[in-house]
């Protein structure tokens, strides 16, 4: 009787839509199934790598899963489907329109260092969640502040968003990305001059005629650099002691369409917020420095509609030119090591407020904050000294009221 030669147990065929799964060369697992279809009739197959038969098969069984509950979805047929000029096409056509031209530079630079160097050369619906992720892991390791991060994370949420809108993804890759937590306000709460060392600058700026006022203005009312500038002597009334703030200068930018910078200039435009339009009342020592400034400009046949012009053409003084009158201040005065820029003198007037318990609703409004939140963010710090006067002035009252001397710290 011949032998009956025993065949070879195969794995069953599995059913329509239910994917392909095969091993590949390298050993890996791949997967293949059909998610939706194209406006020309030809089919979208999701593609997946794991390590194993069955992870891939898992994977499978998800998306089929998803594709059942949710139907197949048509996505638009383009011959060019690269992630980075689908991107570039959203922001030029709906993002840039209705940014200030130096956020505008920002986020262009934010794309090109953080966002195409790593997926630029992807097509688009092989940006996954799991590619995403890993790019925003290495983001946070490399230290990049959680503020910078998250408006990184906001921009390719929205730009995804379009692309499912406009079919050329079925879903939003970003919905699961997790960014990590961290404090962003650390830094910032620092940027005020050093109690210590607030009386030896503001001697020193006492010694420069043109700068004097400018600081002391700073300190006095808070203002930005760009309100400062564009600051002009019909906004202020030394008889009613007041600064209207209506406006402010806004650097512009021109880019090529590569979106590097080709040119850079100064107009006076909108303030940085609606909230930034604001009527400051200024304490007499303000009054009295700009009367001040105003008899040196006669003095020295200084005319300008602005209150703190160029001194030589009594035009608009440019950011760069006052920042660079700082810089020959700080060096003069061996003051290099110290975190003082033009903002340093804004931050210390809020600081000053809040550390003499001034309500910080109040000093929100003075400073141009829309949040009341953004304030007392930005100078929590303050508020950590702030709190323990006021435990100290609770136990004082307790004490005098009560009679009864509050319990000792426990002894660690």
């Amino acid at each position: 009787m011949p032998q009956i030669k025993k065949s070879k147990s195969k794995a069953g065929r599995r059913g329509n839509n239910e994917g392909s799964i095969y091993q590949r060369k390298d050993g890996s697992w791949c997967g293949q199934v059909i998610t939706g279809y194209k406006t020309d009739g030809k089919p979208i197959r999701k593609t997946v790598y794991r390590k194993t038969r069955n992870e891939v098969a898992a994977e499978i069984a998800n998306i089929t899963a998803s594709v059942f509950a949710k139907g197949y979805t048509t996505v638009s047929v383009r011959e060019d489907m690269d992630f980075e000029k689908l991107c570039k096409e959203w922001f030029d056509l709906f993002v840039a329109p209705g940014l200030a031209s130096c956020t505008e530079e920002n986020r262009r630079r934010m794309m090109k260092l953080h966002i195409f160097a790593d997926l630029g050369m992807m097509d688009i619906k092989d940006v996954e969640t799991k590619r995403l992720q890993q790019l925003f892991n290495a983001k946070t390791k490399a230290k990049l502040s959680a503020d910078y991060i998250g408006k990184m994370k906001n921009l390719l949420n929205n730009f995804f968003q379009y692309a499912v809108r406009q079919h050329y993804i079925t879903d939003n890759p970003m919905t699961d990305v997790v960014i990590r937590k961290r404090s962003t306000i650390t830094e910032k709460s620092g940027k005020a001059l050093r109690p210590e060392i607030r009386e030896k600058v503001l001697a020193a700026v006492m010694e420069n005629p043109v700068l004097m006022p400018i600081v002391f203005t700073f300190t006095l009312t808070g203002l930005r650099p760009q309100e400062l500038i564009a600051l002009k002597w019909q906004s202020v009334s030394l008889e009613g002691k007041t600064i209207s703030v209506k406006c402010a200068v806004n650097r512009t930018r021109k880019f090529d369409a590569d979106g590097n910078v080709i040119e850079k200039g100064e107009v006076i435009g909108k303030t940085k917020t609606p909230k930034s339009v604001r009527t400051i009342l200024m304490p007499d020592a303000a009054v009295e420095t700009l009367k001040e400034w105003l008899q040196y400009c006669r003095d020295n046949n200084i005319h300008s509609e602005f209150v703190f012009p160029c001194t030589k053409t009594g035009g608009m003084r440019s950011y760069t030119g006052l920042r660079s009158l700082l810089e020959r201040f700080k060096k003069l005065h061996g003051l290099q090591n110290e975190n003082l820029t033009l903002y340093t003198f804004r931050h210390t007037f809020a600081t000053i407020l809040l550390e003499q318990r001034e309500n910080p609703k109040i000093v929100a409004e003075l400073m141009g904050h829309t949040k009341v939140s953004t304030t007392l963010a930005l100078y929590s710090t303050v508020y950590n000294t702030v709190y323990e006067q006021t435990a100290r002035t609770l136990n004082g009252e307790f004490t005098r009221l009560t009679k009864k001397n509050p319990p000792a710290p426990a002894q660690v």
